[in-house]
């Protein structure tokens, strides 16, 4: 019976990192649009597309909904919509890293809520420890001038991540009483609804430029339909606070698919950042293992 919870937790791991990295290599290439469609207009296709083509697949129909689903339907919803919206607007200020990194603090919130561990506060350290070496004022090689990061960026990117806090509560409640692909597809319809101003400005652009339309279209799987399924999926398995600590892992994929995908380069001091958080995020699975086994 252990053995088969162990693979079960093991199995949401990977589910879950499968979704992170499909969600950073999604980011990478929807910045590159951005000079087209603008932050916002990317943001509703993609969240839009995603709808459709989930709605296409799974087909919910009004009895799936439960009285319980429907209560947690709106702010599961709003969630996707405010993460996926504030994200976009941080991204195109910031370099990806520091904008997942700067995003994380919603999920290490979560994490550090009632936490009676002592591990779980020494991990939350390594994270906050990174963080501070990945978001601190760095010195430029060329003027020699102290660079800040942009305030507005930094404003929107820590509101995603107040997003995130909701969307990890209401999605694992929501992964209980439905469905993962039923309620990640009712979840984006959701969000696609909300985002319908953003979407509405681009579709002349989409038309005009079709090629451009279908890169778009290839971030909407990869950075929305695919993602959320595996978190969805994920959520059924883990506790919101493991949850949490195992998605430090965001600021480690997003600058590795900042720095190949997007050129975005990293100082030293903000590489041990990125180990700090690896460094926490693997020692709360190890330590959680060796727990479980006793």
């Amino acid at each position: 019976m252990q053995s088969v919870e162990k693979y079960g937790q093991l199995k949401a791991v990977g589910l879950l990192i499968g979704g992170i990295s499909s969600f950073q290599i999604g980011a990478t290439l929807a910045k590159g649009l951005f000079p087209l469609f603008g932050p916002t207009g990317m943001v509703g296709l993609r969240v839009c597309m995603a709808a459709l083509i989930l709605l296409a697949i799974w087909r919910p129909t009004r009895m799936t909904l439960t009285p319980a689903a429907w209560k947690l339907l709106l702010p599961y919803g709003a969630s996707v919509a405010v993460m996926n919206f504030c994200f976009y607007v941080a991204l195109v200020r910031l370099p990806l890293g520091i904008v997942v990194a700067l995003e994380f603090t919603g999920p290490l919130t979560l994490a550090l809520t009632g936490s009676r561990r002592w591990l779980d506060l020494c991990w939350a350290l390594f994270v906050i420890t990174g963080l501070y070496l990945l978001l601190r004022p760095e010195t430029t090689a060329v003027t020699g001038t102290l660079h800040h990061l942009d305030l507005f960026g930094i404003c929107a990117a820590l509101f995603s991540g107040c997003g995130w806090i909701v969307y990890i509560l209401t999605g694992t409640q929501m992964g209980k009483v439905l469905d993962a692909g039923q309620a990640t597809t009712l979840g984006m319809s959701t969000a696609g609804i909300l985002l319908l101003p953003c979407l509405i400005p681009t579709i002349p652009t989409v038309i005009t430029h079709p090629w451009q339309g279908g890169a778009a279209l290839s971030v909407a799987v990869l950075s929305s339909a695919v993602p959320y399924i595996l978190d969805m999926m994920a959520m059924r398995r883990l506790k919101p606070k493991d949850l949490g600590i195992l998605l430090s892992m965001e600021p480690m994929l997003g600058a590795i698919s900042g720095w190949i995908f997007l050129g975005e380069g990293l100082s030293a001091a903000r590489w041990v950042g990125v180990l700090c958080i690896v460094i926490a995020s693997l020692g709360n699975v190890l330590t959680a293992k060796k727990v479980a086994a006793h």
